[in-house]
């Protein structure tokens, strides 16, 4: 196994203990070193088993205050041992320098470390990685400085994770015997950006961004996302945009926060969705008028043709059929994810055991598909016809009729996107179709995302619009001095 893979597979352990305790302001004076934690550790794995030796080590991130590795200490460590020549192995949590998990095991024997080679504490390799690349804390994922230590090629290797000065995520490898270092790497960013298609020219702007979302209307397109996103975060610096001329010049709207969604209804007029409010009439010189305003995030939003809106927050639909003047609740009798709004008011979810239920004059009422043996993976609703997409094949419903049939396909469909009357596709191959809610005709592929990771689509005219945002892969560093 490759050196990168050894470390990737370490950092993953510290996730499976992430928030043991919601406490934000305990005194740091519960933290320890790597090695500190070692000691505690080892006490206890010896009286399991005399002949305990260890074989790796990981911080575990919390929410707990203190100086978050600040000083090379954290207040939870991990430490794992074996028994050479046996299957036994033990699993050691440590909190405020006292042990809270003690979990023996069977597994397959891991490289051991021995004590006395670990010459370097997690404090001394963090000071070497401030020195030498400028670390700095992480943010958002795996706070402030962690640490691991495990062997590699029959060498301790101390590794420290942060982020680089441009607050990408990075870790930085020493050999704990000597200070050498062994590896730096850190995550950039490739990709991401708004692409135009035409017939025969693709054409990137906004280069860089994480565009996640597009919509285009009658005579304009609006965008939104993030202007500097990190791996973790595509809400550092949001932004939506609006252009009324296919794209070639840009203006940026108010919003109170990162928008979510947005759409235009049939009069052009702009629809959006933060966190936990939605709003309309936004425009250059005006951030809008409040609709709705929820206590709990909104986790999906749908609308139909004619304007009725339903909206998740906290298990529960709120909807409504007059342009957002008023809403009504909706309990749905199984946990769902999923929500939809016909033109006549109906409500469709698509809940979590992949069950399709339909709300009328306030019953739930289930849709048997055709074919026992399909799972939806995603359903639409444009005007009152069910559009659903499984493992095999698209269905299509007329929800007052009841007749089904079937649309062609290429390929397996894990995916909708739906803009008003259109609806789109998206692959496992990682393809675009353009599928006809309308006629009987066959889906058309109209874009091959490749490397692109796509976020959103709409078409305007003959251009359509395709939103992606970065990809990031693991890069070499260059020791850089100090500021």
């Amino acid at each position: 196994m490759s050196f990168i893979k050894k470390i990737s597979c370490l950092l993953v352990v510290f996730l499976v203990f992430v928030n043991l305790s919601s406490r934000e302001s305990i005194a740091s004076n519960g933290e320890t070193t790597l090695k500190e934690a070692i000691d505690i550790g080892f006490q206890r794995a010896k009286e399991w088993n005399v002949n305990a030796t260890l074989t790796k080590v990981t911080s575990v991130d919390e929410t707990m205050g203190g100086s978050r590795g600040e000083a090379g200490k954290r207040f939870n460590w991990s430490l794992f041992f074996v028994v050479p020549g046996t299957d036994d192995y033990v699993l050691i949590g440590i909190s405020e320098k006292k042990i809270w998990l003690f979990r023996p095991d069977k597994q397959s024997q891991d490289r051991t470390i021995p004590y006395d080679e670990i010459k370097l504490d997690s404090s001394d390799v963090l000071q070497l990685a401030k020195d030498k690349y400028g670390l700095k804390p992480g943010k958002d994922w795996a706070t402030g400085y962690h640490f691991t230590l495990d062997s590699i090629d029959g060498k301790p290797i101390l590794t420290v994770v942060g982020n680089d000065r441009g607050n990408r995520f990075t870790r930085i490898s020493f050999n704990a015997q000597n200070g050498d270092v062994v590896s730096a790497i850190h995550k950039l960013p490739y990709g991401g950006g708004l692409i135009s298609k035409r017939i025969g020219t693709d054409n990137l702007t906004k280069k860089g961004r994480a565009i996640t979302g597009v919509v285009a209307g009658n005579k304009n397109l609006v965008v939104w996302g993030d202007k500097k996103p990190t791996q973790f975060s595509t809400t550092k610096q949001p932004f939506i945009e609006w252009s009324p001329n296919n794209g070639e010049t840009w203006t940026e709207l108010q919003a109170n926060n990162h928008v979510t969604h947005a759409w235009f209804d049939r009069n052009d007029q702009l629809y959006a969705a933060t966190e936990k409010e939605l709003w309309t009439g936004i425009t250059s010189k005006s951030k809008g008028t409040k609709i709705l305003s929820l206590e709990h995030m909104i986790e999906n939003i749908d609308y139909s043709i004619n304007n009725h809106i339903a909206v998740i927050s906290n298990r529960k639909i709120y909807y409504s059929t007059n342009q957002g003047e008023s809403w009504e609740q909706a309990i749905v009798p199984k946990p769902f994810y999923v929500v939809q709004i016909s033109d006549n008011g109906d409500l469709v979810v698509l809940t979590e055991e992949r069950k399709i239920l339909q709300k009328t004059n306030d019953r739930w009422n289930e849709i048997i598909m055709p074919n026992s043996n399909d799972v939806p993976n995603d359903i639409k609703v444009i005007n009152n016809r069910l559009f659903i997409t499984t493992q095999s094949e698209i269905w299509t419903r007329n929800l007052q009729k009841g007749n089904w049939r079937k649309i062609k396909v290429d390929e397996v469909v894990v995916k909708f996107i739906k803009k008003g009357e259109r609806l789109f596709g998206y692959t496992r191959g990682e393809a675009i179709y353009s599928i006809s809610t309308k006629e009987e005709r066959k889906s058309e592929k109209v874009f091959d995302a490749g490397d692109s990771i796509v976020m959103d689509v709409d078409i305007m005219g003959d251009t359509l619009w395709i939103a992606t945002i970065p990809n990031y892969s693991w890069e070499e560093m260059t020791i850089q001095k100090r500021r």
